[in-house]
């Protein structure tokens, strides 16, 4: 699975972290800088010059026969041989930078190494003796100490912030969650206010939009079930009347009518359905096309991959079967293709009919039909595939078709 980079900068919780976590470390650097600069530096400077100091001392008396007296007083070690082979450059590049300038006030032939005990002072010119002073003298380590500090107490503070940030995060995305589904028309419960202020404020008010809108749309779907119901009654008491009718011709007219009538009310009826939650079932995408075509004679398919995946059977197919009325009112072919890019499932419909002249805002649009169309069905068949579609979580793109009619994708993933 590939990585997505943008959540390290995009997402709140990320840029809410570093907002906290990036002045912490600047604090710590530029003190880290500063403990250098002028502590650290200023200690071990000091400390040069007291060692360079005591060495010009015992320099002045090297001949003296109480030199090792001397040297014994200051702690420093007087020896007259030593490997250095074994020695190597001193690793504190602050000591060692401050150390030979001080040093070059005794003698640019002076020079400064260590082992692991000693630093070693020498005289280039003059390797008769040499003077060792214990590194601890210099080295401390409360500077490796203090950097760790830094870096536990710069972590533990992100970490804490992280975890705060995160907790303060929750509601809006339990709310981003809600508003998704929600958008896509499923039933969502009332969010239970949590998080700051403002946070809670945001939810309060969402939860009042929520139920608002729900209850505007169930008025609505009550109305128009309600009146689709109630002409159904007389639709079909007239439908009993015409039996009796000896004109043939005026018989066939008007049960041609009611049948439309009846079309569209069911239309009506499908429309306004309250969808419910459908469990994923795995199906055989060669199965499932060729099951639903065979009812369309008009259906050629081009392509059909098989393959198994998981939908909500019930609302693809009634989806699918939307397409396919629309295509046989208006065309005398339908060309499918079914197949597979990237992970998704693609399912490309096209017709050889007079196509449309509406966008596709308006061809979703409820109600809405063309000017050729517009004695021809409800305008609600592309409006009801496109809420079944997104209760998938799917795309569904309009085009214009090979063949001259309207070619409609419906995109899932698998």
């Amino acid at each position: 699975m590939k990585f997505n980079w943008n959540i390290l900068y995009e997402s709140l919780l990320a840029r809410s972290v570093y907002l906290i976590t990036i002045p912490i470390v600047l604090i710590q650097i530029v003190g880290i800088i500063i403990f250098f600069e002028l502590h650290w530096d200023l200690v071990l400077k000091r400390s040069a010059q007291s060692i360079s100091n005591e060495i010009n001392i015992l320099e002045m008396q090297k001949n003296s026969l109480q030199i090792d007296k001397y040297a014994n007083t200051l702690q420093i070690i007087r020896v007259d041989n030593i490997n250095i082979s074994e020695t190597s450059e001193v690793s504190n590049w602050i000591f060692k930078k401050r150390m030979k300038m001080s040093l070059s006030e005794i003698s640019k032939d002076f020079n400064v190494l260590q082992n692991d005990t000693y630093f070693i002072f020498f005289n280039q010119k003059i390797t008769d003796y040499y003077y060792l002073i214990p590194r601890k003298r210099v080295e401390t380590n409360t500077v490796g100490g203090f950097f760790i500090w830094t870096i536990t107490f710069s972590f533990l503070l992100s970490l804490i912030s992280y975890f705060f940030i995160k907790k303060q995060i929750q509601p809006l995305k339990r709310l981003g969650i809600i508003t998704r589904s929600f958008g896509r028309g499923i039933q969502t419960p009332n969010l239970k206010p949590s998080g700051s202020s403002e946070v809670r404020g945001l939810i309060k008010d969402f939860n009042n939009m929520h139920n608002n809108i729900n209850s505007t749309l169930e008025n609505q779907r009550n109305m128009l079930a309600g009146i689709s119901h109630d002409l159904k009654t007389p639709l079909t008491r007239i439908n009993l009347m015409i039996e009796e009718l000896n004109n043939d011709a005026l018989k066939s007219s008007i049960s041609k009518n009611i049948t439309e009538m009846n079309i569209m009310l069911n239309h009506y009826l499908d429309f306004i359905k309250n969808e419910k939650n459908e469990n994923l079932e795995e199906i055989n995408t060669y199965d499932f096309i060729s099951n639903i075509s065979e009812n369309y004679p008009k259906i050629s398919i081009l392509k059909n991959e098989p393959n198994k995946i998981f939908i909500r059977k019930n609302q693809i197919t009634r989806a699918l079967m939307n397409i396919f009325d629309n295509g046989n009112k208006f065309a005398k072919n339908i060309f499918l293709n079914s197949n597979f890019f990237d992970n998704k499932w693609v399912i490309q419909v096209e017709d050889d009919g007079p196509g449309t002249n509406l966008s596709k805002e308006q061809l979703i649009k409820p109600f809405l039909k063309g000017s050729n169309q517009l004695n021809q069905g409800t305008g609600l068949g592309l409006s009801i595939v496109q809420k079944l579609i997104k209760l998938n979580s799917g795309e569904l793109k309009f085009e214009k078709s090979n063949y001259g009619g309207l070619k409609v994708s419906v995109i899932l993933q698998t």
